[in-house]
């Protein structure tokens, strides 16, 4: 086999504490964006990134060499930091 070609795209959903409405539409663009951020400052590829008030939809290209444990790891320490803040 000359080459080989791998492609692994996950689809993910981080929800809201007791899925409560707490993202408003004001600043839902902004986490939005930050989340398409944070994925790519770790190397994954953010597909497409869109939710509601109390949940968040990515789908994400990560690489063979990627653990998903790792790559749901660290968006959510870094994405609940900067909502709290």
């Amino acid at each position: 086999m000359a080459s080989t070609h791998l492609s692994l795209h996950v689809h993910v959903i981080f929800g809201t504490k007791h899925q409560r409405p707490l993202i408003q539409l004001p600043w839902r663009p902004r986490l939005h964006a930050y989340f398409g951020g944070a994925a790519k400052t770790i190397n994954v590829v953010p597909e497409a990134i869109g939710g509601v008030a109390d949940h968040v939809h990515l789908l994400l290209g990560i690489r063979a060499t990627h653990r998903l444990a790792d790559v749901m790891c660290d968006l959510n320490r870094t994405s609940s930091a900067w909502i709290h803040e």
